[in-house]
């Protein structure tokens, strides 16, 4: 066993790599420009993916918003309380930090009893000066929100391959969702993302949307943002 436990409970890590992806977060979807200068046609404005892809990207925007809110809080409960932890010493003599009840039960042995003992308290009485600035500041609430969050997004996402296009906006932003989502999870430069990206790019540039909607430059933008 290491110095530190190496198992820290999750409970206790923003849990999504969206952060490492602000920037395509922020950036514009690929129909907007033509969207914004009025251009979509009735069929377009009546599209059901359209709409579908709409509501993922207000609602993965405010996922966004919380997991920001989420890491702040995080951080400051971890500068003015530090994450739940006790030191023991086990029986071979070695010391550690452990980070949950499960690692400290793993560390008990009967040659170390009044020393786990100790941690044990230990790690409660820490516990439970966390879960007091965690009531003032309302980070567990905000956790919440983010499940609450993620569990619309993947509701929509569900419904995406049942959802039928019927413009080639909505084509777009139906493609724009999976590689959206689908970028946060895995590796952008792994098997299928740079094919599906090559996809955008080719209905984006076939489509006649503006260069600064082309996802190329968001995964730019990206990569420089990590």
């Amino acid at each position: 066993m290491d110095d530190s436990d190496n198992s820290i409970n999750l409970f206790f890590i923003t849990r999504r790599r969206l952060l490492t992806g602000t920037a395509t977060g922020a950036a514009a979807w690929p129909f907007q420009a033509k969207s914004l200068a009025g251009e979509l046609t009735d069929g377009s404005a009546a599209d059901p993916a359209l709409r579908l892809c709409g509501n993922w990207q207000r609602i993965h925007d405010e996922t966004l918003a919380l997991c920001r809110e989420q890491q702040r809080l995080e951080t400051h409960l971890a500068r003015i309380v530090g994450f739940p932890c006790a030191k023991v010493r086990l029986a071979d003599g070695t010391d550690v930090t452990l980070h949950s009840i499960e690692s400290l039960n793993d560390a008990h042995s009967p040659e170390n009893e009044v020393e786990w003992g100790r941690a044990l308290a230990d790690f409660v009485a820490h516990r439970a000066r966390w879960d007091a600035a965690d009531a003032e500041i309302g980070y567990s609430r905000t956790d919440e929100l983010i499940r609450q969050s993620e569990a619309a997004e993947s509701a929509l996402l569900d419904d995406l391959p049942q959802t039928a296009a019927t413009s080639i906006e909505g084509i777009l932003a139906k493609l724009k969702v999976i590689l959206r989502d689908g970028e946060h999870w895995e590796h952008p430069d792994d098997f299928p993302w740079p094919h599906i990206r090559s996809v955008l790019n080719d209905l984006i540039r076939l489509h006649g949307l503006d260069a600064a909607t082309n996802p190329s430059s968001e995964k730019q933008q990206n990569s420089q943002s990590r």
